[in-house]
């Protein structure tokens, strides 16, 4: 049962329909059954009802903020003040930080309260949110299957209905890959309009924070919380927009491949569409030096190799065992391949405002899946399901997912948009748009 959104629920808090403390308390109980059922819960804050009462006293005397009295939830890599934040990681377990992160202040400051913390892969590290220490986080559209990752918790809370929306962070699809997989919304902005001191960092430059909701009109109300300068207009401007149906040289699943191709239709319909055929191949293999390399400083400057020995999981220590071989040489030259990508993107979007494309190529994996087979292609899961997803945190561009239409019973599968840096505006715009679109309906 998806959540009512927040635009509903601040409708019904400013009409006395409801309260705070009752949309919170209901929440709580959501969060219990979700975390029981599909493990995506680190932590459930036992004060959300008392922050919850102080928000119905600002309804009463007047003094209403942007998100007044609604839950959110938030990643565990991003710091809470006084809510333990374990990073995915046993050797975390008990970590409790003074301060929040700022984005975090500026949700709380906007009056949203922070119903608990969502599980994630260890440091973030990984697209299925599986851990050694605390179990997988299930899929709450198939519990056999993976949620995607790393913001998996975030993305299975919005999905089951605990929450209207929970912040993510995205390093090279760990917003918009769980977002597709559990059929909800996510958003990654352009690189360093929202702050990321107080998130650990994976690969800082690559590094985003995102949110995750249940509806694209929602990321309006979420990025002004948080700061960023959205407008709005009812106008519906036909957009010149790049409709891309094979990105990368993994193949998109049959059934997903049906299913966009009926929406680049509509879109044809109301918009100015470029047929685009450039691959972006060589964007993972680029993404995959740098990530390593970037996460070995990271760790490596933070805790000693025996505690990073001892207390991560295997599947991190054994990366960052690995990432010691990148040398500098090999680092520059992952950076510059970079910045040979970056001006392909942005000799690309000359010839169109938005880039339309799958956000997977498959829908999700059953758990414990190390290797996908996508009609004759096999591969490693990461690739698989990050292939679509890491260009745009490669070049920095603001990129959302909204759920795509299936034409049959079949498992969630996302519609990416990805815009010009600086354009966040219209990514929101045109994922609600879209999103409201007939063809968006369930056929």
């Amino acid at each position: 049962m998806r959540s009512r959104s927040i635009a509903e629920m601040l409708v019904k808090l400013k009409a006395g329909a409801t309260t705070s403390r009752q949309l919170v308390q209901e929440a709580l109980e959501r969060a219990r059954g979700c975390s029981a059922e599909l493990n995506a819960f680190a932590a459930i804050e036992g004060r959300a009802v008392d922050r919850a009462a102080e928000s119905d006293r600002r309804y009463a005397k007047g003094l209403v903020r942007r998100l007044e009295g609604i839950p959110i939830v938030i990643k565990d890599n991003i710091e809470t003040a006084d809510i333990e934040t374990r990073y995915g990681s046993a050797a975390y377990i008990g970590n409790v930080p003074k301060t929040d992160a700022t984005v975090v202040r500026r949700l709380r400051d906007a009056g949203a309260i922070v119903l608990g913390k969502t599980t994630t892969h260890e440091f973030a590290w990984g697209v299925t949110t599986s851990s050694d220490a605390f179990g997988p986080t299930l899929n709450p559209a198939d519990p056999k299957r993976i949620p995607g990752g790393s913001s998996g918790g975030s993305a299975v809370a919005v999905a089951y209905g605990v929450v209207p929306a929970g912040l993510g962070t995205d390093t090279g699809g760990s917003v918009r890959i769980p977002a597709a997989l559990c059929g909800v919304v996510g958003f990654k902005p352009t690189f360093g309009i929202l702050p990321t001191d107080g998130v650990f960092p994976l690969a800082p430059t690559l590094d985003h924070v995102g949110l995750i909701c249940g509806n694209a009109e929602d990321l309006v109300l979420l990025a002004s919380a948080l700061g960023m300068d959205i407008p709005r207009s009812d106008a519906r401007p036909k957009r010149k927009i790049g409709v891309l149906s094979t990105p990368t040289d993994v193949p998109v699943e049959s059934d997903i491949a049906s299913d966009f191709e009926r929406v680049a239709e509509r879109l044809r319909r109301e918009h100015d569409v470029v047929e685009e055929t450039e691959r972006l191949d060589e964007a993972y293999s680029i993404f995959a030096t740098l990530v390593p390399a970037e996460g070995g400083m990271v760790h490596f400057s933070r805790n000693s190799p025996s505690l990073i020995s001892e207390r991560y999981g295997k599947e991190t220590a054994a990366r960052l065992e690995r990432s010691r071989s990148i040398s500098i040489g090999d680092y520059a030259k992952a950076q510059d391949a970079r910045r040979t990508f970056s001006l392909k993107m942005a000799s690309l979007f000359e010839q169109f405002e938005l880039l339309v494309l799958p956000t997977c190529p498959c829908s999700a994996p059953l758990v414990g899946t190390e290797r996908v087979d996508i009609d004759g292609w096999t591969g490693d899961v990461r690739k698989a399901l990050m292939a679509h997803t890491a260009p745009a945190n490669l070049v920095g561009y603001p990129a959302a997912t909204i759920p795509m239409p299936r034409m049959r019973d079949a498992p969630p599968a996302g519609l990416q948009i990805i815009g010009q840096p600086g354009c966040d505006h219209e990514v929101i715009d045109a994922a609600a748009q879209l999103q409201n679109m007939s063809c968006m309906d369930r056929a």
